[in-house]
């Protein structure tokens, strides 16, 4: 059976470039990886981009071009890219694609790392259960340590942050227009020392998946203790096997994911 393509879809502030060393990893296990750049981020600081929608349709785009090249796909969100991926994996669930058209490859699932996978018609702020900030429409990125404060060597960080971009606080701050978990599987990557996106905001967010009656199936979720918010940097083989578990490999937890030779 063939391997689904991972369309993975990057957090505010980032560029497709900061998941290079986790495609390559993938890569190496036979997976195709792909990240659209969103945008918000893309776009700034030239251009204020309104709300998400513009990055939903380049993720839609991107998943498209694989589901119409023969491959199924698996969505990896990571942070904020929880909510342009939401909206975007809209319809094309197996069952939607079948229906509308007799399509045969699908979005099979949404592998989260420590992203907002929301419920529609709420928000990162209401998710953290605060004010929305006065912000300028254009965000600086914060400061690296929320992010990287656990790469070692610390030129790790200094190395990554250096590629970290500003972003439209109108697309940051907007809101999630589709439950995803209604039509799709959800597999989410904990980090207990995610500095940027707190613990006690993850479990909330699958409590409420949890607890949701319409969820089609189970969250599954897998905990990396001490990590901080990027393990697909600073933890790469385990954001890997927990992708390849994601995808229905038997690799059991706790095991080094060693590529394929």
């Amino acid at each position: 059976m063939p391997k689904p393509t991972f369309v993975i879809v990057h957090g505010a502030w980032h560029r497709p470039a900061h998941f290079e060393p986790l495609m390559t990893a993938l890569n190496q296990h036979g997976y195709r990886a792909v990240a659209p750049a969103l945008p918000s981020v893309h776009k700034a600081p030239t251009e204020i981009v309104p709300d998400h929608h513009e990055d939903a349709a380049a993720v839609r785009q991107a998943i498209l071009d694989e589901l119409d090249g023969g491959a199924d796909v698996i969505v990896v969100p990571h942070s904020y890219g929880g909510i342009p991926a939401s909206g975007a994996v809209r319809g094309l669930d197996r069952q939607s694609r079948a229906a509308a058209g007799g399509h045969t490859t699908a979005v099979v699932a949404i592998a989260a790392i420590t992203s907002f996978v929301i419920p529609a018609g709420t928000s990162v702020v209401d998710t953290e259960q605060r004010e929305r900030p006065t912000v300028p429409d254009i965000l600086a990125p914060p400061p690296a340590h929320l992010f990287y404060h656990d790469l070692l060597p610390a030129a790790e960080s200094e190395r990554w942050s250096a590629l970290l971009n500003p972003m439209s606080s109108h697309a940051l701050f907007d809101t999630c227009t589709f439950s995803a978990y209604t039509a799709l599987p959800i597999h989410f990557l904990m980090a207990t020392d995610d500095r940027a996106m707190k613990f006690a905001t993850q479990e909330r967010i699958v409590a409420r998946i949890r607890a949701a009656d319409d969820a089609v199936l189970p969250i599954r979720t897998e905990v990396l203790q001490g990590c901080g918010h990027s393990p697909f940097l600073s933890r790469v083989e385990e954001t890997v096997a927990f992708l390849r578990r994601s995808a229905g490999e038997d690799v059991p937890e706790g095991t080094p994911s060693e590529p394929e030779v």
